[in-house]
């Protein structure tokens, strides 16, 4: 019993972590390029340096969620493209320090809270991806660990694909069981069947028998009443 709940719930951590490895997939191939790839409006970011800190350690894992430009308040820590050359573009992660609208635009002054002053570049709202509203260093040292592929493939991806194989492997024996006994039920039925057209022959036959034979009797005890 121990036995089957165990390789039961194992089924089920399977079947839920390769749906969300085909969901995190679709959302990064539907992803325009240069863009981050997200979920219903939220992202997830690995903090790699120590400028947040002690807000946000390294490695920690951020869930920044897409937020108008204009609801970003002085003091939020916000996901961004960064337009600094040193950066070339990547996602900066950084708070936010003062707030100025040009026209339909929004400027937004940004700083590390471990560094000294704040960043050379204020971030445009064009290139705002959204407000850090959570964040686990546990999960962010698990994705650490997940995204190196020493780890990854002798312990998530090998157990997976046995227990994929071993499911596959009982389904095809499963449906084996299935086309056997379907085949006995079938073969049980035609025979019932004959059985039954046999019996039902046999009936009339004694019938027709029994019929002829009154017949018969009673041909002969009208000759007797004739003589």
């Amino acid at each position: 019993m121990i036995k089957k709940i165990f390789f039961t719930l194992i089924n089920v951590l399977s079947v839920l972590v390769i749906a969300a490895a085909v969901v995190v997939l679709c959302s990064v191939v539907l992803t325009r390029q240069g863009e981050a790839p997200s979920i219903a409006g939220y992202t997830v970011f690995r903090i790699t340096t120590g400028s947040m800190a002690p807000a946000y350690k390294t490695d920690e894992l951020l869930l920044v969620k897409q937020t108008n430009p204009e609801e970003i308040k002085e003091g939020d820590v916000i996901s961004f493209y960064s337009t600094d050359p040193a950066l070339d573009g990547a996602v900066n992660t950084h708070r936010v320090m003062e707030i100025e609208k040009d026209g339909d635009h929004w400027f937004y002054t940004t700083k590390g809270d471990a560094n000294n002053v704040v960043d050379a570049y204020t971030v445009d709202s064009e290139y705002l991806i959204g407000k850090v509203i959570g964040s686990s260093l546990m999960l962010g040292k698990l994705a650490r660990l997940v995204s190196n592929p020493l780890i990854f493939i002798p312990i998530i991806l090998l157990p997976l694909a046995v227990i994929l194989i071993t499911n596959l492997a009982r389904t095809v024996s499963l449906a084996k069981k299935i086309a056997k006994d379907e085949e006995e039920a079938a073969v049980k039925e035609a025979i019932q069947q004959i059985r039954e057209q046999r019996r039902k022959k046999n009936s009339e036959e004694k019938s027709n028998e029994v019929k002829s034979n009154e017949i018969n009797s009673n041909e002969i005890n009208s000759d007797d009443n004739k003589e």
